[in-house]
């Protein structure tokens, strides 16, 4: 995990029943979250924390995939999987055919840097590919500018064996910051782990989901 200065994996698991705040529906019950938000060091001894997730009224959220190495089955593989494990249909994302409408644009190559980039590099569990989401957050600003940019680069040639197995976990582990989980999971059976070789979120990626996004967000996110 990175921003312009180097972040530690956060290790602390929080308590079911921080922080909920829904008006509407009643709170989800699952249990064994972990921490989801980013915290950076503002002084001495001081932090922000960012969290943030896609609000009602900015839903389904759009997708475009670039068409290359099966990057569309994956991210429509990847958005299927984090719809299925909200209990309340808090989160829809729909793939798109047009990058300018899109509010998450996945395409091939490395990170490119905006306000701070969750990245998950060379991998000893999965690694012919690494891959990073790039949040677009001006100095000063609680407004994220869309869109939100997933990266996935190869690192071997795409005919290697398990690439598209690497691609297909890690564009799903993108997703999952990119709909706001901030932060790795320290398991390792979890697939927002830093390492992931998990296919699929597990019933504490899916807790963690619900759980951020009952959860006021200190973060907005723009219009394009």
């Amino acid at each position: 995990m990175k921003l312009a200065h180097a972040l530690p994996i956060l290790t602390t698991l929080i308590a079911v029943g921080y922080g909920l705040s829904c008006a509407d529906i009643a709170a989800p019950t699952r249990s064994n979250a972990y921490e989801w938000r980013l915290f950076t060091p503002t002084g001495p001894g001081t932090a922000d924390t960012l969290s943030f997730h896609w609000p009602s009224s900015r839903l389904p959220v759009k997708v475009w995939a670039q068409d290359t190495l099966n990057l569309p089955v994956h991210a429509k593989n990847g958005i299927t999987q984090w719809k299925a494990g909200f209990l309340y249909g808090e989160f829809d994302a729909v793939m798109v055919s047009d990058s300018n409408v899109a509010d998450v644009v996945v395409t091939a190559g490395t990170a490119i840097k905006g306000g701070f980039s969750i990245t998950r590099l060379k991998s000893m569990l999965a690694p012919q590919c690494e891959g990073g989401t790039d949040f677009d957050l001006p100095v000063g600003s609680r407004e994220i500018q869309p869109p939100v940019r997933i990266f996935l680069n190869l690192r071997v040639t795409p005919d290697a064996p398990g690439v598209q197995e690497c691609l297909a976990l890690t564009t799903t582990h993108e997703l999952g910051h990119s709909i706001g989980i901030f932060a790795h999971s320290p398991v390792a059976t979890d697939i927002m782990y830093a390492d992931p070789t998990v296919p699929s979120p597990s019933e504490r990626d899916r807790a963690t989901a619900e759980l951020a996004y009952h959860t006021a967000p200190t973060l907005t996110m723009g219009t394009r």
